[in-house]
């Protein structure tokens, strides 16, 4: 996947990722089979239409959710498909999506520069300076055409319905509507039973941005992941995050250097097999 790919504007055809469909999705793939949209959608149920339908879309959010990766078939309209480590775990472990856990780190991968969502990017993930945690619907769409320029519909699409929507991410409380036209947005928790998680998701960044590093400083690596603006994280919350990464054997922190260096301990895959470990 070439640098800083993210799922186009409209990937979602204002569709809603409904968990139920995921699901089906993920049972689909552990078949090992290929298949068009038409096939994938006789086999789980996912409507798919003529000129549009579910099918792509949750694709899509599986695919920018780091769920699985996805291949196209030349010349055949079928598609491969393959688990990452978090769409192996979540089969195994959380299918339904309906642990919160599962529902944090699936929207932390939809917020990435690399891979994720253009306007789950924008919105959670460069507008954080921006935005703030608490902003307007007015707000919103005013930086989303800023950036991605103004469009017939609305630029924000299903993403505030996404956290909602009990069929979708409601449990995440990722981003909430208070008053009217009022939107907050919520840090990603700091709960000891999501370390191992985190300690995956960081670890698979790391490899991603700077496989031949075992250090790295906090700057450079927020600099290039943005893994505290991903997070909502303000600067105590982030380096109480990294003390429990620490803690679970992920990294260790160099704190006598400012600003601190990282070392890696181990490999994301030793963590995404165990990250519903420590749920309460």
């Amino acid at each position: 996947m070439a640098k800083a790919k993210r799922l186009p504007i409209n990937f979602h055809q204002t569709f809603i990722p409904e968990r139920q469909y995921i699901s089906s999705l993920l049972h689909f793939v552990a078949t090992g089979q290929t298949g068009t949209d038409q096939k994938i959608s006789d086999q789980t149920g996912i409507p798919v239409g003529k000129s549009s339908g579910k099918v792509p879309s949750i694709i899509s959010y599986c695919s920018g959710m780091g769920l699985i990766k996805v291949q196209k078939i030349a010349g055949s309209g079928e598609k491969a498909f393959e688990f990452t480590p978090f769409g192996r775990a979540v089969l195994l472990e959380d299918s339904n999506l309906s642990e919160e856990l599962t529902q944090w780190i699936a929207h932390l991968h939809l917020c990435r520069q690399t891979g994720g969502a253009e306007i789950w990017y924008l919105s959670f993930n460069k507008g954080y300076d921006v935005l703030g945690l608490e902003f307007t619907e007015q707000d919103l769409t005013g930086f989303l055409e800023r950036n991605c320029g103004k469009r017939n519909k609305s630029p924000i699409g299903p993403l505030i319905r996404t956290y909602e929507e009990p069929a979708a991410f409601q449990i995440a409380h990722a981003l909430t509507r208070q008053n009217g036209d009022l939107l907050k947005r919520s840090p990603a928790p700091l709960l000891s039973g999501f370390r191992n998680g985190y300690s995956a998701l960081l670890l698979s960044l790391w490899e991603e941005n700077f496989f031949d590093h075992r250090q790295v400083t906090t700057t450079d690596f927020e600099s290039t992941v943005h893994w505290q603006k991903i997070g909502g994280w303000n600067q105590r919350q982030n380096e109480t995050i990294l003390d429990m990464l620490q803690d679970a054997g992920a990294i260790t922190i160099d704190k006598q250097m400012k600003p601190w260096v990282l070392s890696r301990l181990t490999n994301a895959k030793k963590f995404w097999t165990a990250i519903y470990d420590e749920l309460a």
